[in-house]
């Protein structure tokens, strides 16, 4: 859905197997976190779950979504591009 675009993509990159990956819409970031996320599932996992789901269901803006999931790669030591 064109309304869950983020304005700018956001690349996240594993450290230990050097995999990447570009996110650019909410829907994406949820398949990551439910599919491809790292060992690691903090608080700010969980919030950046509970946060696409809302984006998903049209009670939350798209860059809310965005924040959350940086949020989670900071957590998770993903590295940010």
């Amino acid at each position: 859905m064109a309304s869950n675009t983020w304005s700018s993509p956001i690349t996240i990159e594993n450290p230990e197997t050097g995999v990447r990956r570009t996110v650019r819409t909410v829907r994406q970031a949820k398949a990551i976190l439910d599919r491809r996320w790292s060992d690691y599932h903090g608080s700010q996992y969980d919030r950046a779950e509970k946060v696409c789901d809302l984006v998903l269901n049209g009670d939350a803006a798209p860059a809310k979504a965005r924040q959350a999931f940086i949020a989670a790669a900071i957590e998770a030591h993903l590295r940010l591009s």
